[in-house]
């Protein structure tokens, strides 16, 4: 069993004894439904054809009134017990903020590096062609994918149109996350990022001044820092290694204008902002850099992989003054860095609510397919803001309840209490 997915099994166990559920209860909330795994075989545009592994985990239906919700990601290190882990945090966010659906996640095992953009597509819509038969009736859709890592709304445009040549007529709404001209959902794709900022905006009160840290700049991670720039933040370093490492800058970084050079340049975007601002970039820990400058760091945002935060990293941020932490990432910290960092008295906005945006925006995507109405990028976000307000509140008052400082672990138990009183109503 991976790390990733011994750690989410833990979380629901944890979160069940301190719920006080009973443990059989708990043992079928941690397992998933079922793992659909997929052989694709590719034809390349040279003419050969190459075999990849992609997998679907139906984690859990039992809150799904309106069908199970979770991205699916293209990447050389996707598997299946980090699918299973994906598709059980699924299940524990959807839960938490309210919305009706269950927890699902996906994965193409590729690297995208090597794939021209049409061999991409081309995987995309074989695995469209597999997911099919276990995606549910149009109209009665059971299994809803979104974009993921190294997947975005071209691929669900993809993903949409396999489906809709398959079934003999438009099936949008079998993904999330599409282009809005195809019925996506203007804010749809900024809504993660957005709400990652958001909720460390309610932790601290105020991110005018302080000072970021942030791993990743992806998708998730350009938005949040987009937000926390607008919301004054003042981002120090920023660490993607697909960009150049690490950026670093002590009289902080102009995010509007880093957003720009990375879609011009791409892997070369922090070298070449370095240049312009006099800032510095490479092979090198931030924390380090920090550390030897005698700055200090208020509010780190992990927005890369799985289990990237150890407890080394974890006791250098708490020793910079760190104060808040909002995981973007899914599942981005390991346990013993989470104890460092209660110990350490930093608030940590576990991933189950900081990037449960997304899923917010999603459904929200849904809704407004059957309403047919078309709200703006700011509504969309004041929405998903409305959404994660009232789950941050109910958490915090579930701290209160059971007793615990951790926000991750009073979420949790909140979760599988809702999770477990569904099956308790379904006859368990």
């Amino acid at each position: 069993m991976s790390a990733e997915l011994s750690v989410i099994e833990s979380r629901i166990r944890n979160a069940g004894e301190l719920a006080n559920i009973d443990k059989e209860l708990v043992e079928l909330i941690a397992k998933p439904i079922r793992v659909i795994e997929m052989s694709l075989i590719l034809q390349r545009d040279n003419g050969k054809r190459s075999l990849f592994s992609a997998w679907r985990a139906h984690h859990s239906d039992v809150l799904a009134v309106d069908g199970m919700k979770g991205g699916f990601r293209i990447a050389p290190d996707v598997n299946r017990d980090e699918t299973v882990a994906l598709s059980a945090g699924m299940t524990l966010k959807t839960a938490l903020v309210g919305l009706p659906l269950g927890g699902a996640k996906g994965g193409i095992c590729a690297d995208p590096a090597t794939l021209t953009s049409a061999e991409i597509d081309r995987l995309v819509r074989l695995y469209a062609r597999e997911l099919n038969p276990h995606l549910g009736e149009t109209g009665n859709l059971t299994d809803i994918p979104a974009p993921d890592l190294n997947t975005n709304p071209h691929h669900m445009a993809i993903f949409a149109d396999e489906i809709s040549r398959i079934r003999g007529g438009l099936v949008a709404g079998c993904v999330t996350g599409k282009p809005v001209e195809l019925g996506g959902l203007p804010g749809r794709l900024s809504s993660t990022g957005f709400g990652v900022a958001a909720l460390a905006e309610l932790a601290a009160g105020s991110l005018d001044g302080l000072f970021v840290a942030q791993e990743g700049f992806g998708n998730v991670g350009r938005y949040a820092a987009r937000t926390a720039h607008e919301r004054g933040a003042v981002y120090a370093a920023i660490y993607d290694i697909g960009l150049g490492g690490c950026l670093y800058s002590e009289s902080g970084i102009n995010i509007p204008d880093l957003t720009a050079i990375v879609d011009e340049h791409g892997s070369q975007a922090f070298e070449v902002y370095a240049n312009r601002h006099g800032a510095q970039f490479g092979d090198f820990s931030w924390r380090d850099e920090h550390l030897s400058s005698g700055r200090k760091i208020d509010l780190f945002l992990p927005c890369a992989a799985s289990q990237t935060v150890t407890a080394q990293a974890a006791e250098k941020m708490v020793a910079m003054g760190l104060k808040y932490v909002s995981e973007g990432a899914n599942n981005p910290t390991s346990p013993e860095a989470d104890k460092h960092f209660l110990e350490g008295g930093v608030t940590v906005i576990p991933d189950v609510l900081a990037n449960a945006g997304g899923v917010a925006g999603s459904y929200m995507e849904m809704s407004k397919a059957a309403s047919m109405s078309i709200p703006t990028e700011h509504e969309t976000l004041e929405a998903v803001r409305g959404i994660l307000t009232t789950a941050w509140e109910q958490v915090v008052t579930a701290c209160d309840g059971y007793g615990t400082a951790s926000l991750r672990l009073a979420g949790d138990a909140l979760a599988v209490s809702k999770i477990a009183a569904a099956h308790q109503i379904r006859g368990w």
